[in-house]
């Protein structure tokens, strides 16, 4: 989400007074405050894009297919006599809020829009020639140096790819209890055997081990889910089969203050709170946690 952004406001469902009409993973459409017209619609992606620049080829399809079928139903709920799709970039092409959004306004004659073209204009031909020839060779040389469309076949053996990631670290979350269980039971129960607390002390360490080592494996597969979303919505443009969680995160601000090695450390191998309260670890381990003072009190007596 941007700083002060009324839209990005509105797709983290922020403003109690949006009149949303339709929302799925990647776009939200709404009525404006003041509309030009009853039925004007905006149409804004999820992600914060400021302009048609930013936009990435994927999430541009997703805005189209919404406006689409927004169309269709604008003409079957407002029966309009046309209808004026319009994008616009930049201050002076009238863009009032830095977040890319797409207007659908149904049209009747002599509405309150009024006409939004030109009557004449009086350009020369060779000025006209001259554009021409201009904005055909940029399109010709970015075509020439734009990277090729990701394959849908190439993006799902990516998604394969990290689904694989998941759940190996899924399985090797539940084999860490799963070896954790008689270590525990052995130590806690020679501990009481044997009235010696110190070993009841060694469970209580490998209680503790294991579930560090439990709490990266749920953070690592948390990662690697949100990089499957990511290439899953194309929320953000990742490099073609990364294995690198990283790739899924926002980008750090050029102007945010650089961490210590301290906090890079504490980021690297500490995981956050987060996953230590989560149901698969915190349950588990303080339940033996609990279960192991108690045999070392009584080990101790």
């Amino acid at each position: 989400m941007s700083e002060a952004c009324e839209f990005c406001e509105i797709v983290d469902r922020d403003d109690p007074d949006v009149r949303e009409v339709y929302r799925d993973e990647f776009v939200v459409a709404f009525f404006p405050l003041e509309p030009a017209v009853l039925g004007h619609v905006l149409i804004v992606p999820r992600r914060h894009v400021p302009d048609i620049w930013g936009l990435d080829p994927d999430e541009a399809a997703q805005i189209s297919r919404a406006a689409l079928l927004l169309a269709d139903a604008i003409r079957e709920a407002m029966r309009p006599e046309g209808l004026n799709v319009i994008q616009s970039n930049g201050e002076a092409a009238t863009q009032t809020v830095q977040h890319l959004h797409v207007h659908l306004v149904p049209r009747r004659t002599g509405d309150a829009m009024g006409p939004i073209w030109p009557a004449e204009t009086d350009y020369s031909e060779e000025s006209k020639e001259r554009a021409m020839l201009n904005v055909r060779g940029a399109a010709q040389r970015l075509l020439a140096s734009a990277e090729p469309p990701i394959a849908p076949e190439d993006r799902r053996k990516h998604l394969d790819y990290i689904q694989a990631v998941v759940t190996r670290q899924s399985a090797a979350s539940a084999a860490a209890k799963g070896w954790l269980l008689p270590i525990v039971t052995a130590t806690f129960g020679f501990a009481l055997t044997q009235r010696s607390w110190p070993l009841a002390g060694l469970g209580l360490v490998a209680v503790v081990l294991f579930a560090y080592l439990d709490a990266n494996y749920l953070r690592s597969e948390k990662q690697f889910r949100r990089l499957y979303n990511t290439v899953a919505r194309s929320s953000r443009k990742v490099p073609l089969f990364t294995l690198d969680p990283v790739d899924a995160e926002e980008p750090q601000r050029s102007d945010a203050p650089a961490m210590s090695r301290w906090t890079k450390a504490v980021r690297a191998y500490l995981p956050e709170r987060s996953i230590w309260a989560s149901w698969s670890i915190a349950p588990f381990y303080i339940a033996l946690l609990l279960l192991g003072t108690g045999v070392a009190i009584v080990s101790a007596l």
